[in-house]
C-alpha cells in the first residue's frame, strides 16, 4: 500500500468504495487466469466498452480489512439508532396511555 497514499484518503472519503477514472464506482471482479485463479480486483465498470477506462486495481486484504470495519461500525451505528427509536416509541405509547386514561376522567 506504500506510495497509494491518494487511493487510501479515497477510500476513507468514499466508505470503502473505488472510482475508476471515469469517476464511476469500480466493480470488484475476479480474474480466471492461471498465475491468479479467483483473485478479486477493481474495474471499471464499462471495461468492454470503448469508452471505459480500463482502470485496474487488486482486492487487497487490507481494503477488505478496511471495508469490514467500516461495515461494523455502520451496523453498531445503526444497532444505536434502533435502540433509542425503540425508547422514545416506549416513551411516547407511555405519554399516550396518560393522555387517554386523562380523557377518559373527563368524558
Amino acid at each position: 500500500m506504500q506510495g497509494d497514499g491518494s487511493g487510501s484518503s479515497r477510500r476513507r472519503q468514499n466508505s470503502g468504495r473505488k472510482l475508476c477514472f471515469c469517476r464511476l464506482d469500480a466493480k470488484i471482479r475476479q480474474a480466471w487466469t492461471d498465475k491468479n485463479p479467483g483473485r478479486r480486483f477493481y474495474g471499471c465498470p464499462r471495461y468492454k466498452e470503448k469508452n471505459g477506462c480500463q482502470y485496474f486495481k487488486w482486492v487487497d486484504v487490507e481494503d477488505v480489512r478496511d471495508r469490514i470495519e467500516e461495515q461494523r461500525s455502520l451496523i453498531e451505528q445503526l444497532h444505536e439508532t434502533i435502540s433509542e427509536l425503540a425508547h422514545n416509541l416506549e416513551r411516547i405509547q407511555q405519554e399516550e396511555e396518560i393522555v387517554r386514561d386523562f380523557q377518559n376522567l373527563y368524558v
